[in-house]
């Protein structure tokens, strides 16, 4: 089953309220949590990206599978930091405009950026900097007037709607 497939049948579990929660992630330069992270200045290595949110325990089960599909891709290693930064990104976007969204808002949004990024990658279009400062990833230097637009909940329930996953 290719990665289109999978990224499918996740949409469609958390769209039947079938979504999971994890201990918290912590991984690929990227820390989801639900409280308020002490960032410490001066150390070797840059803080992560922190992802601040009440739907902590289910945005990490999603990373998690959204890491067991993307794993199987070629250059995982080089591009892991990318991938779930941007899936970082987009969930701190996607909160700031969206403030009370729900789990299953939250996480379709998400996934609408994690369908993004495979057609990117089987398009050969998925860019990455090859050398960082600061645990910064390319996604962080594109305006938001760059990026195509799915933040609302509007947006990302027609853009599942238009995928047949969601009625």
């Amino acid at each position: 089953m290719n990665a289109f497939a999978k990224l499918v049948l996740l949409s469609t579990e958390i769209v039947n309220g079938q979504s999971g929660n994890s201990t918290l992630w912590q991984g690929a330069d990227v820390v989801i949590t639900s409280n308020a992270p002490i960032v410490e200045d001066g150390g070797f290595y840059p803080p992560p990206r922190y992802v601040l949110t009440a739907h902590a325990s289910e945005l990490s089960w999603l990373f998690e599978q959204v890491r067991n599909i993307f794993i199987e891709i070629d250059d995982y290693g080089f591009l892991k930091e990318e991938i779930f930064g941007r899936l970082g990104n987009t969930a701190n976007r996607f909160l700031a405009k969206n403030s009370e969204a729900d789990t299953d808002e939250t996480l379709l949004a998400v996934m609408h950026e994690a369908f993004a990024i495979a057609e990117e990658i089987r398009d050969g279009e998925f860019a990455a900097l090859m050398v960082t400062s600061g645990n910064q990833i390319l996604d962080d230097l594109i305006s938001e007037s760059e990026k195509g637009g799915f933040l609302t909940v509007e947006e990302t329930k027609a853009y599942f709607k238009d995928k047949g996953i969601i009625e």
